[in-house]
């Protein structure tokens, strides 16, 4: 008999990936919060993502515990555990199909939001917001009535009336191909609209690489796509699951960070200006008035469109301290810069 067993595996994968994502979800909520100051439907879309997520890792884990990684000729002996295998591990598909998709969903609400895009290039975004949640929908539909009733899934001993496993094979093909599809857009679609903006080459680079991280959830999703024959291997469905398992995951949560990610920039540029500001004042320390590093403004990735377009938004930055100067400061002159950027169009000259 076969002995490796994947269960393991499966478990860690889901966890591992799960307090990843937690973190980085709850880092983006932070900047929402505390520093942008208000929530968009992306943030609200993204926390159903992960707990959608969340729920495919509790259910994976119950199937673990009952044998999925193992191969069925070890689980022969105890039918029980073969067939409480198989119902939990199909109860996952639901929550790792819509997981992936809302969290797409997320992504191109969030883009929406970024400084315009064009007419075209909204209702191309709409028009990905629509295939995909029409797609998944239609594609769990099809897995929980494929069996009538339908407990015949994984129990041998109910007489239920099924589809042939090669329907659900070919719908989950169709769903990877558009999902991956999908992921590439996604990637790339931020460079078009960056690529015109006046700006430094390197920022356009960074900008442009961190908001196409979906590029390893789409080679996920390829990978996930392939393994899908496990619906078809009647011989060895436990192991087969598992290892298809492992790739739903891993693209679930992969597309949950590659679209929270982005967010978090706002902490990365206040962590990289404390930085800057630290060593130009241990440099060059010039009393009550220090230099002032332009790279402490906050700015933020917000889908917040309406707001940026209607109120003015102001950083106050205050003076720098250091040790050896702080008790001057307090007593001496302090220069306060206001900088109040608004976003709208220009009014019009009569």
């Amino acid at each position: 008999m076969a002995t490796d067993n994947l269960g393991p595996t499966v478990v860690v994968v889901a966890w591992v990936f799960a307090f990843l994502s937690m973190l980085v979800v709850f880092g983006r909520f932070y900047v929402r919060l505390r520093i942008v100051r208000r929530l968009t439907v992306d943030d609200c879309i993204v926390a159903i993502t992960l707990i959608l997520a969340l729920g495919n890792s509790v259910l994976l884990t119950i199937s673990s515990a009952w044998g999925l990684g193992q191969h069925v000729d070890v689980l022969e002996p105890q039918p029980d555990r073969v067939m409480y295998t198989i119902k939990w591990v199909y109860l996952c598909e639901f929550f790792c199909i819509l997981s992936s998709g809302f969290g797409r969903i997320s992504y191109a609400f969030l883009l929406l939001g970024l400084a315009p895009p064009t007419k075209v290039q909204q209702r191309f975004l709409w028009a990905i917001i629509y295939i995909q949640f029409m797609v998944d929908v239609g594609v769990i539909i099809i897995s929980f009535v494929q069996c009538r009733p339908i407990q015949g899934y994984w129990d041998n001993r109910v007489k239920a009336d099924c589809w042939p496993p090669y329907v659900q094979q070919y719908a989950g093909y169709f769903q990877g191909s558009v999902c991956s599809l999908v992921d590439l857009i996604l990637a790339l679609f931020p460079a078009s609209m960056f690529w015109n903006l006046n700006m430094e080459l390197k920022q356009k680079v960074s900008l442009s690489c961190m908001m196409g991280l979906g590029i390893f959830a789409m080679i996920a999703s390829i990978l996930k796509t392939i393994n899908l024959r496990a619906f078809t291997d009647m011989t060895d469905l436990t192991y087969a699951m598992g290892q298809l398992a492992i790739w739903w995951t891993l693209e679930a949560y992969l597309v949950l960070l590659a679209v929270s990610i982005p967010t978090l920039r706002p902490i990365l540029r206040n962590v990289n200006a404390r930085k800057r500001a630290r060593s130009n004042n241990n440099l060059n320390n010039q009393g009550p008035f220090q230099r002032l590093d332009s790279h402490a403004f906050v700015t933020d990735i917000s889908s917040d469109s309406e707001t940026r377009s209607t109120k003015d938004r102001a950083y106050v930055m205050g003076p720098i301290r250091t040790n050896g100067t702080q008790a001057h400061n307090e007593r001496g002159i302090r220069k306060d810069v206001t900088i109040s950027v608004t976003y709208g169009r220009p009014a019009s000259r009569s």
